[in-house]
């Protein structure tokens, strides 16, 4: 088989989209010898390694962006069996089966999602119509992401695959040296959180839970924000209302290397997420051997199972309660980062990559 594999977010190869398309481009690589594969990316900053059945193809326009990409890229392998767009975008001619991965539906859950018009918007929508008409398949992370699509955007069960992503074990793993950092930036231990702009987030929960641990817990410990989360104003603004100001560390977005370290030694890692197609970060954080402590919303359940401690996004307190007993309780601690390391050596990349070419095959040889 042609299968072709439209990636756009190979630009930002080390966040969200990017990381999912790379890392499962690079495991079809390893697991599939069979297919032919051609890989198509807006800028060569990616690099995989050289493969007899892989073909990677820069393709650069000068004046467009990724509405257009996505239009016109595709159109210059010629015929194919298959094209996949490893995120939630559409096309209007396709010369083969079309599959489209959507790993959630935060745009119809929460209207303050729902991307803002603007001319590439609004052109896709008038060459593309029915955003989900053209598609001949739709894979996404998890169950509860399905469950909502059938209901929210009324596909057929028949066209939905869950296909879960997964962790690449030989990076995120505990600190091979015992004698390793096991404080933040100031040597003191801390709690840690990996989170956006997005508001779905709940950072807001987590700043209000941790103001509210008994003060000596508190202040023995920082609270570690990684990602865009600084760029939320309200955020900041609660910290500060908070008097946390001194003991809050924004990080910004960090490379690979340095969030493994923050899982890799924080003493719990929270996620108080109100809405997860997946919650990678869950995944991640046990991975490096980190205790978790998470939201129980939407697919987080699927993917913690019972190796995190679980509480209702809206229960404040409830973060506050589940903080105290993994900051003071080392038996617990040991305990959650044993089921985590356990549990995350179930979600590997090359399961996802094999789960993913199941997929391509089934919906090729469909006739319908």
């Amino acid at each position: 088989m042609k299968l072709v594999i439209a990636a756009w977010h190979l630009k930002d190869f080390n966040v969200g989209l990017g990381r999912y398309c790379r890392e499962l481009i690079e495991a079809i690589g390893r697991v599939d010898r069979d297919n032919q594969y051609d890989v198509l990316m807006p800028t060569d900053v990616c690099r995989f390694a050289d493969r007899p059945n892989f073909r990677y193809r820069v393709i650069r326009f000068p004046l467009f962006r990724r509405r257009f990409w996505e239009q016109a890229a595709p159109l210059l392998v010629g015929r194919y069996d298959l094209l996949h767009f490893p995120y939630d975008s559409r096309v209007a001619w396709k010369r083969g089966k079309f599959i489209a991965t959507v790993h959630d539906v935060k745009p119809l859950l929460f209207g303050e999602l729902r991307p803002r018009r603007n001319f590439g918007s609004v052109v896709q929508r008038i060459l593309v119509g029915d955003r989900w008409a053209g598609l001949d398949h739709v894979v996404t992370d998890s169950e509860a992401s399905r469950q909502d699509l059938l209901r929210l955007a009324g596909l057929p069960a028949s066209r939905v695959t869950v296909v879960r992503p997964g962790v690449d074990l030989t990076r995120f793993r505990p600190d091979p040296l015992p004698s390793g950092k096991r404080g933040g930036v100031r040597g003191r231990p801390y709690v840690l959180c990996v989170a956006g702009t997005d508001p779905t987030k709940n950072v807001s929960t987590l700043v209000e839970a941790f103001a509210k641990l008994a003060l000596p817990i508190r202040e023995a410990h920082d609270l570690v924000l990684v990602g865009d989360v600084r760029k939320r104003s309200e955020v900041r603004d609660q910290v500060a209302g908070a008097g946390l100001e001194k003991q809050t560390i924004f990080t910004g977005v960090v490379s690979d290397e340095r969030l493994i370290e923050w899982y890799q030694h924080a003493a719990v890692f929270v996620f108080p997420s109100l809405y997860e197609g997946f919650g990678l970060p869950v995944l991640e954080a046990m991975a490096c051997g980190c205790p978790v402590i998470s939201s129980n919303a939407a697919s987080l359940p699927e993917v913690a199972g019972d190796a995190a401690i679980l509480v209702d996004p809206t229960d404040t307190q409830g973060f506050t309660d589940a903080m105290a007993r993994v900051l003071t309780d080392a038996d617990l601690r040991r305990d959650l980062r044993e089921r985590g390391l356990t549990r995350a050596v179930r979600f590997t990349w090359d399961r996802t990559a094999r789960a993913m070419v199941a997929v391509y095959e089934q919906v090729v040889e469909r006739r319908t």
